[in-house]
């Protein structure tokens, strides 16, 4: 397409210097009309004929390769988006619960991971690393259910202190 349209161009341009110089050198008076016209049906001619010589079939063709090309790319755009808001969501849910954590007094770290499935992701399993104890455990487990909906049977705790 790019091709077609550098030898359009061309095409256009070399008329228009022809039609320059016939102009320039045709006496004036009757001859210099006479030049004039038949280089504006030149330049025209440059500019209409490969128009109407046009393929339909590769036109239709370049175009629904091109359309299908813009659809792939906004597709992989919007997997590509999805999965850098997905990492987004789980590293604030994680500060966010770390900062009440210690809030409360509880030293730990935490790993979120968000539900893919979704059409939005949004924080499913808490994943709390630390020495916790039973009371710490469940303050925590509460305040995670209230601020995020996540229940406690996807809460998990490694590494936990007494009990």
């Amino acid at each position: 397409m790019v091709e077609f349209l550098g030898k359009w161009l061309m095409g256009v341009t070399c008329a228009a210097m022809i039609l320059a110089l016939a102009e320039g050198l045709s006496p004036a008076g009757g001859p210099k009309r006479a030049a004039r016209l038949a280089g504006g049906l030149l330049l025209l001619l440059a500019v209409v004929k490969p128009l109407v010589s046009l393929d339909g079939s590769a036109l239709t063709r370049a175009m629904t390769e091109y359309r299908l090309g813009a659809e792939y790319a906004a597709q992989a755009l919007e997997e590509e988006n999805k999965t850098l808001m997905m990492d987004i969501i789980e590293a604030q849910t994680a500060a966010y619960i770390q900062d009440k954590a210690a809030a409360l007094g509880i030293t730990c770290t935490v790993q979120v991971e968000a539900d893919e499935a979704a059409e939005y992701p949004i924080p499913k399993v808490v994943t709390i690393t630390g020495e916790l104890s039973r009371e710490e455990r469940e303050a925590l487990t509460e305040q995670i259910e209230a601020d995020f909906a996540i229940p406690a049977d996807r809460q998990y705790y490694e590494s936990g202190g007494a009990e």
